[in-house]
């Protein structure tokens, strides 16, 4: 005998006009809600699928409750990780007529979408393959003995390169905007001028914003993404496709540093 199909609360979201509306293609969802957090508001964010809706309830700075209506029902933070990866759709932002009775995600936004993308992140590594001859040889394999003269630990780009391969240019400055080290196909000059000139103004634009230092940046430029840290005597620049939100690329700007500082 099959289990009762759960019955599920309407909600109606009709009430004038939004508040705010846009393109995931433009701006991620993970951006959005880190936006509306700040409102202090319970809000409403309805993500228009194929077939289907997904819906995020805001409470002032929380999440309260994630849900995807459509086909198929989801919701908490499985339903959370497929929205936030959603890379084209549109949104919408409303004042909620009714409010779920118990909500499925409750906990700060910020906190949730990072460990969405923990989440994500682990699921996108088990789903790696390779070539198990080829793996078994690695490990066969014995390392020329290394003299003296010989430098043991790679360089700072080399250490980057190896995490972002997917790179179109990685660049190595010193503090005064030269370039040291070069990676990749595309020419550095210009990412080595937007990245100098930004750093220079890190310090001042810290200190408008009652920031403090900052350390770094990420910025979308069209299909690309520019990014660097600031580390005590160098800068790393990248550029790379942008196909993962600003949120992601920040979270993954700031582990970068903190290995490299180490």
């Amino acid at each position: 005998m099959g289990q009762p199909q759960r019955k599920k609360e309407k909600v109606v979201e009709l009430s004038g006009p939004p508040i705010m509306q846009g393109q995931l293609k433009t701006i991620s969802l993970g951006d959005v809600l880190q936006l509306l957090a700040g409102r202090g508001e319970r809000l409403l964010v309805l993500i228009h699928l194929p077939d289907g809706v997904g819906r995020v309830f805001l409470e002032g700075e929380n999440l309260f409750h994630v849900e995807i209506a459509g086909s198929q029902y989801e919701e908490g933070l499985s339903a959370l990780r497929k929205l936030i990866s959603l890379k084209d759709g549109r949104f919408e932002v409303r004042l909620p007529i009714r409010w779920p009775e118990e909500g499925n995600l409750i906990g700060p936004v910020q906190a949730l979408l990072l460990e969405a993308l923990r989440q994500e992140d682990e699921a996108s590594f088990k789903e790696t393959f390779f070539n198990e001859d080829l793996f078994e040889k690695a490990l066969e394999f014995d390392p020329p003995e290394v003299t003296e003269r010989e430098e043991l630990k790679p360089s700072l780009l080399e250490r980057v390169s190896k995490k972002f391969s997917e790179a179109d240019n990685l660049i190595l400055l010193d503090k005064q905007g030269e370039v040291i080290e070069e990676r990749g196909e595309s020419k550095s000059e210009e990412l080595a001028g937007i990245v100098s000139y930004a750093v220079f103004h890190l310090q001042e634009i810290g200190n408008l914003l009652s920031l403090g230092e900052l350390s770094g940046f990420a910025l979308a430029k069209k299909n690309k993404l520019i990014g660097a840290v600031s580390l005590d005597e160098n800068i790393i620049a990248l550029k790379v496709p942008f196909k993962k939100g600003l949120l992601w690329w920040s979270k993954k700007l700031i582990e970068l540093r903190k290995e490299l500082v180490q």
